[in-house]
C-alpha cells in the first residue's frame, strides 16, 4: 500500500496545530502512517487460507492430479496469497483482530513519542496524535505536564472519542485537534516566552 497525504489535508492539519499552539503551551506532533507494522503474520494467514482452498479444490476436483502437482500448486497458491495480502489493506484487516490492530497502533504511537522529540519539550507539554490508516485508528499520547494539568476524566473523554472515530482518512484528525484546542487552552494556556519547539506539519511514513 502506498499513500501520501493530499496537500490540502497536510495544510489543514498544519493550520490546526498552529491554531492550537497559539492558544496553549502544548506542543503537538501529528504522525500518520500507512500501516503500523509489516503485518507479515496477516500475510501468512491469508496465504495459508488461499493455499488451503486451492488444496481442497485439487483434492476434490473431477480431474486427477499427481501428488507432485498438488504440492506445487498448493505452494504456488500460498505465494500468490502472500502477494495479494501485501497489496491489500482489506486482506490484512480480514486476517487480524481489532485487538491486534489496536495494540500495533498504540505501540507505534509510543515509539513516535520519543522519535519525534515529544518527550523532550521544555514544559513537558508534548502531545502525539497518531493515525494508523490501515488500522483506521487514532491514538493520543501526552507528556506528564499535560496529564497533570488536565483532569483525568476530561482527558479520558477526548481519548475515548478519538479511539471511537472511524478514521478513514487524515482529515479526521482536524476534528480531534479542534476538540483538544479549548481543553489545552483552559488547563495549559500559552505563556509569555513560549516557543515553537516541534514541527507543526504532519509526519508521514509507510510504516
Amino acid at each position: 500500500m502506498s499513500k501520501q497525504i493530499p496537500k490540502e489535508t497536510a495544510a489543514a492539519l498544519t493550520d490546526a496545530v498552529r491554531e492550537l499552539e497559539a492558544r496553549s503551551c502544548a506542543e503537538v506532533v501529528i504522525e500518520i502512517r500507512a500501516r503500523s507494522g509489516s503485518y507479515a503474520h496477516a500475510d501468512a494467514r491469508f496465504a495459508a487460507l488461499i493455499a488451503f482452498v486451492a488444496l481442497v479444490v485439487l483434492l476434490f476436483s473431477p480431474w486427477h492430479f499427481t501428488p507432485l502437482w498438488v504440492l506445487v500448486d498448493t505452494a504456488l497458491a500460498f505465494g500468490v496469497g502472500i502477494l495479494i495480502a501485501q497489496r491489500s489493506e482489506s486482506a490484512r484487516r480480514l486476517m487480524t483482530t481489532e485487538r491486534e490492530r489496536a495494540t500495533q497502533a498504540r505501540t507505534v504511537a509510543a515509539s513516535v513519542f520519543f522519535e519525534r522529540g515529544v518527550a523532550n519539550t521544555e514544559r513537558e507539554s508534548g502531545v502525539v496524535v497518531y493515525h494508523g490508516l490501515l488500522e483506521r485508528r487514532i491514538e493520543i499520547l501526552a507528556d506528564r505536564g499535560v496529564l497533570v494539568a488536565v483532569p483525568a476524566f476530561e482527558w479520558n473523554r477526548v481519548i475515548a472519542a478519538a479511539r471511537a472515530t472511524r478514521a478513514d482518512d487524515a482529515m479526521a484528525l482536524v476534528a480531534i485537534l479542534r476538540e483538544l484546542a479549548p481543553l489545552l487552552e483552559c488547563h495549559l494556556p500559552r505563556l509569555d516566552g513560549d516557543r515553537d519547539e516541534l514541527a507543526n506539519a504532519p509526519w508521514f511514513a509507510e510504516e
